[in-house]
């Protein structure tokens, strides 16, 4: 049906290696659109700066 391929949903994978001892901690969360997992991927990785935690986060968006 028509209108469907308008929603895209896309899901922001988050690993991090915060004190995780048995490797990483993968957590999603799931958007309407690109353009929000992106605005949530730069949120977070603005924040690992900011901790100086960079290293240790991987966001990324991918489509569902």
């Amino acid at each position: 049906p028509h209108g469907e391929e308008d929603v895209m949903t896309h899901v922001l994978i988050v690993m991090s290696w915060l004190g995780a001892v048995n490797g990483a901690v993968i957590s999603t969360q799931e958007f309407t659109s690109a353009e929000r997992c992106e605005a949530a991927r730069q949120t977070l990785i603005e924040y690992a700066k900011a901790r100086g935690l960079d290293e240790t986060l991987r966001p990324l968006c991918m489509q569902k």
